[in-house]
C-alpha cells in the first residue's frame, strides 16, 4: 500500500499543471500488465504441456497406442491454433469492412434522392447501365428539383445521422467514441481498460459508424475501423483458451488484427503491417509480423471476394497513373510537403485545444455537439461541390487523370479553372476548420480520411495552377522537356501526393504513408515523388516540433504510456519514487493482521494506487501481493482462523506440493490461478497458511541513486509493473509507471502544455459565454412572453 499523494523531491508550483496531473489521476483505477510475471506464467505452462506431452509414449515394443495418437493429434491442433485465430480474426474483419462501406455508400447517396428500382440501391448500383456521370439516369430520383429543398431535405438527414449515432454511443457503449488508435497503442503497451474491445463497443461502432460518415461530419472511418478491427482480434482470441489466459499472446492478435483494419481501409495488407509496427506496437516481433501480414492478407482478400463497389477495387479513391513524372515538378512537390506539415502542426495544436474547451464545457452535451456539428457542416458544405458528396467519392474524382474519365463537373475545364480552383481552395480551408472541431466529438470518428481530402483539395488546386502555368508558357524554359503530344502535367497527381502528406502531417507516419500509396496507385514511377513529399512534410512537424495527434491525445488524457522523450535528465529515481509504505513482514504475521490490511487496500484501490499494491518478497518486507485473492480462497478452507499464521516463504517441505504442481523450479512469482488454488486447498492447515505461491521473492530493485532514464527504460523495455528501490538491503521506496508519469508532467515546461491554455480556446470561452447568456436572455424573454 501507499499512502495518498505521494513524496516527490519537487513539489508542484503552478496551477497550469494541475489540470494535467488530474487527466493522469483520472486512469490511475486501471491497472497495467506486468510482463515479467506475465511471460513467467506463460513459460511455467508451456514446460507443464512439455511435461504432459513426455508422459504419452508408445507401447513398450514401439507400437502406436491411441495415447500416442491422441497426443500428436492435440499437438498438431495446438501448433495450428493460433494462426486458426488469425484466420478467423482476418476473415469477420474483412467481412465486417465490406458491409460497412456498403451501409456507408447508402446512407451518404439517400440524403441526395432514392432508387426507383429498389429503396435499398445507392446511386451507383441503380445507374448501374449508365456509362458515365453526365449521363441522366432515370431510375435515380431526387427528394425535390428545388435547390432550396434538396438543401433543407440534405441537412435534415445529416442531423438524424448524427444525433442517432451520439445518443447509441452515450447510452449504450461510451468506449465507441472518438477514433480509438491512442487507447489501442496504451492497450498493446500493457494497459488494461475493460471493455474497450468488448462486444457492446464493437456492435455500437460499427452500427453507427456508417451514420456518422454519411451525416457529413468531418472525420474518417479508418481510424475507427482499426479499433472495430482490434474488438474482433480480442473477442475471437477470447473463445480460445490459450489467448484469453495470457496477455501477451492476446496482445499479438490485437496487434495483428490492427493492421489487418489499416488493410481492408486502405486496401494496403503491407501498408498495415507497416502501420502496426510503425505506429501501434513499441515492441514488435517477427513472429507478431508474420501473424499481421497473414490477418491483413485474409481480411482483404475477404474483402475483395465481397466486392462491396462491384468494381473490383477495395476502396473508392484506388487509381492508376499511366504517366511519369518530370524533375522540375520537384518544386511543387516540396511546396506539397511544406503545406502537410504545416496542416498537421496546425491540426493538432489547435484539436487539443477544442478538446480542452470540450472536456471544460461540453462534457455532458455530446449528442447535442454532435447533432450541431452536423447541421454546421451540411449546411455550409452543400454549396461547395467538393463538400457536398462524400470524402472518399471527392477523392475518387480528384485523383484521377483528365483523360480517362476524370472531368467530372467540368472539373478539368479550361474555361472554369479559376473558378474551380477557388472552389478546392475554399473547401481546403473549410474542411481544415472543420477537422479541428469535429475530430473528438462523441462519436465515431477518424482523422485519416479528413486530412487526405484537405490535402487532395490544396493538392489538386496546385496541380490545376501548374497546368495553367503550362498552358501559358508552353515554350518557357521549365516546361522544355515536356512532349507536345502528351499531357505534361497530371493535376490528379498532386492531389494524391497532397492527400499522402496531409495524412503524414498529422499522424507523423512515414514509410506507413509511401506504401499505402504505392499499393492505392500501384505505379512504382510515384513512389519517389511520395518519398520526397514525406521527407519534407517531416521535417517541417521536426521543426515545429509536432507530434503525432495520436501521441498528443495520450499525453491529453493522461493514459500511462512513456514515450521516447518521457524521461528526466539530471534526476535520480529517489526523487519520483514512493517512500511512505505501510508494510506485512515475512514472518511473524497472522491471518488478522493480513484482514486488517486487506481492508485498508480495498481503501486505497477506490483512490487508484492498485498497481503499487500487492507484492511481497522475502526478508526485505515491503507491501503485500496478492494475497487478497488467496486469503478469499483460504477463507473456503476448513480450520482458518484470525489466529492461524501465514507463511510468505517456500520451504524445504513444500517442495513436494512445488514439483506436483508441474512447476519449474525458481523464486519468481509465476503461479497460475488454478494450480495456486489447488495448493491452497492441499496445503492449507490449521497450522498454517501458506502464501508462497502469491510471493514475487526475486522482484526488480534498484539502487535510489539511479537515474530516472534508466528507470524509464527498464519499464519501457522489461515491462515490470513496480520496481524496488533498495539500498544495502534495505527497502527504501517503489516506484511505477504513473509515478514517472506524474514526475514528467509536474516537471513539464509550461510552454509543453499547450492545450491548457490557447488562442482558439480562449476564442471558444468567449463564443460559449456569448452563447450561454444570448440563450438564457431567450428564455427570459420567452417567460415573460407567456406570463402576459
Amino acid at each position: 500500500m501507499t499512502r495518498i499523494g505521494a513524496q516527490y523531491g519537487r513539489q508542484l508550483d503552478n496551477r497550469d499543471y494541475e489540470e494535467e496531473i488530474e487527466q493522469i489521476r483520472r486512469y490511475e483505477d486501471f491497472t497495467t500488465i506486468d510482463w515479467i510475471q506475465d511471460s513467467i506464467v506463460e513459460r511455467n505452462r508451456r514446460v507443464r504441456n512439455a511435461k504432459a506431452a513426455k508422459a504419452a509414449y508408445r507401447g513398450p515394443r514401439g507400437e502406436i497406442t491411441p495415447t500416442w495418437v491422441w497426443a500428436q493429434f492435440w499437438r498438431f491442433l495446438s501448433a495450428g491454433e493460433p494462426w486458426l485465430v488469425i484466420s478467423l480474426v482476418g476473415i469477420f474483419i474483412g467481412v465486417n469492412a465490406a458491409f460497412i462501406s456498403i451501409i456507408t455508400e447508402w446512407l451518404s447517396d439517400i440524403k441526395m434522392g432514392y432508387c426507383t428500382d429498389g429503396w435499398w440501391l445507392n446511386s451507383q448500383f441503380c445507374c448501374w447501365e449508365v456509362e458515365s456521370d453526365e449521363e441522366f439516369c432515370p431510375s435515380w430520383h431526387l427528394w425535390s428539383t428545388a435547390t432550396p429543398a434538396r438543401w433543407l431535405i440534405y441537412v435534415i438527414f445529416a442531423a438524424i445521422f448524427s444525433f442517432v449515432a451520439a445518443h447509441l454511443v452515450r447510452s449504450m457503449a461510451k468506449y465507441a467514441a472518438g477514433s480509438g488508435i491512442s487507447e489501442i497503442k496504451c492497450i498493446l503497451t500493457g494497459f488494461i481498460m475493460q471493455g474497450f474491445l468488448g462486444y457492446a463497443t464493437f456492435f455500437i461502432k460499427s452500427l453507427t459508424l456508417p451514420l456518422v460518415i454519411a451525416s457529413g461530419l468531418s472525420v474518417g472511418k479508418e481510424g475507427p475501423s482499426v479499433h472495430v478491427a482490434c474488438c474482433i482480434g480480442a473477442i475471437v482470441a477470447s473463445w480460445f483458451q490459450r489467448f484469453s489466459r495470457s496477455q501477451g499472446k492476446m496482445r499479438e492478435i490485437i496487434t495483428a488484427a490492427s493492421a489487418a483494419g489499416v488493410a481492408v481501409a486502405f486496401g494496403s495488407p503491407i501498408g498495415g503491417v507497416l502501420f502496426s509496427i510503425e505506429e501501434m506496437s513499441q515492441m514488435f516481433r517477427i513472429k507478431t509480423m508474420w501473424r499481421s501480414f497473414v490477418c491483413a492478407l485474409v481480411a482483404t482478400f475477404t474483402l475483395s471476394v465481397m466486392n462491396p463497389f462491384r468494381t473490383g477495387k477495395l476502396v473508392l479513391f484506388q487509381v492508376t497513373y499511366n504517366r511519369d513524372w518530370h524533375f522540375f515538378e520537384i518544386i511543387f512537390f516540396i511546396i506539397l510537403g511544406i503545406f502537410g506539415g504545416l496542416y498537421g502542426a496546425f491540426v493538432v495544436k489547435f484539436n487539443m485545444q477544442v478538446a480542452a474547451f470540450r472536456r471544460k464545457h461540453l462534457a455532458a452535451h455530446g449528442v447535442a455537439e454532435a447533432v450541431i456539428l452536423a447541421t454546421l457542416t451540411a449546411t455550409i458544405g452543400y454549396f461547395n461541390r467538393f463538400m457536398r458528396i462524400d470524402m472518399t467519392e471527392m477523392m475518387s474524382i480528384l485523383f484521377r487523370e483528365c483523360e480517362g474519365g476524370g472531368d467530372h463537373d467540368n472539373l478539368c475545364q479550361m474555361a472554369v479553372q479559376w473558378p474551380m480552383a477557388n472552389s478546392l481552395l475554399l473547401a481546403t480551408f473549410i474542411r481544415m476548420g472543420f477537422v479541428v472541431v469535429s475530430y473528438g466529438a462523441k462519436v465515431p470518428a477518424g482523422i485519416f480520411v479528413p486530412s487526405m481530402a484537405v490535402g487532395a483539395t490544396f493538392g489538386r488546386m496546385v496541380g490545376i495552377m501548374v497546368k495553367a502555368m503550362y498552358r501559358a508558357y508552353p515554350h518557357s524554359g521549365i516546361f522544355a522537356v515536356c512532349d507536345p503530344n502528351v499531357p505534361c502535367i497530371t493535376p490528379g497527381t498532386y492531389a494524391f501526393l497532397g492527400a499522402a502528406a496531409a495524412l503524414s502531417g498529422v499522424m507523423r507516419i512515414t514509410v506507413t504513408v509511401v506504401v499505402i500509396m504505392f499499393e492505392l496507385t500501384g505505379a512504382l514511377t510515384y513512389i519517389l515523388p511520395t518519398m520526397i513529399v514525406i521527407l519534407v512534410t517531416k521535417a517541417v512537424g521536426d521543426f515545429l516540433g509536432t507530434r503525432g495527434i495520436a501521441d498528443e491525445a495520450i499525453r491529453f488524457n493522461g493514459y500511462p504510456i512513456l514515450e521516447n522523450e518521457d524521461h528526466g535528465f539530471n534526476v535520480s529515481i529517489s526523487e519520483v519514487m514512493k517512500k511512505d509504505l505501510d508494510i506485512l513482514f515475512a514472518s511473524g504475521m497472522l491471518v488478522a493482521d493480513i484482514v486488517l490490511c486487506r481492508a485498508i487496500v480495498g481503501v486505497y484501490q477506490c483512490e487508484g494506487f492498485s498497481d503499487s499494491c500487492f507484492r511481497i518478497i522475502s526478508n526485505a518486507c515491503w507491501i503485500y501481493g496478492q494475497n487478497r485473492i488467496a486469503l478469499h480462497k483460504a477463507q473456503n478452507v476448513g480450520g482458518i482462523s484470525q489466529s492461524t499464521p501465514c507463511a510468505f516463504t517456500r520451504e524445504a517441505s513444500d517442495q513436494e506440493d512445488f514439483a506436483s504442481s508441474d512447476m519449474t523450479s525458481g523464486s519468481a512469482l509465476g503461479v497460475e490461478e488454478d494450480v495456486a488454488t489447488e495448493l491452497i486447498e492441499t496445503s492449507a492447515t490449521i497450522d498454517v497458511l501458506k502464501l508462497w505461491p502469491w510471493v514475487n521473492q526475486t522482484p526488480l530493485t534498484v539502487s535510489p541513486r539511479l537515474p530516472l532514464e534508466i528507470v524509464t527504460q527498464l519499464f519501457k523495455r522489461m515491462g515490470p509493473r513496480v520496481i524496488l528501490v533498495e539500498e544495502n538491503g534495505s527497502l527504501k521506496g517503489l516506484v511505477t509507471v504513473k509515478d514517472v508519469l506524474r514526475f514528467n508532467a509536474a516537471e513539464q515546461p509550461i510552454g509543453d502544455l499547450h492545450w491548457d491554455a490557447g488562442e482558439l480556446e480562449a476564442i471558444l470561452d468567449v463564443m460559449w459565454i456569448w452563447a450561454v447568456g444570448i440563450a438564457e436572455t431567450s428564455m427570459e424573454w420567452c417567460r415573460r412572453l407567456i406570463r402576459r
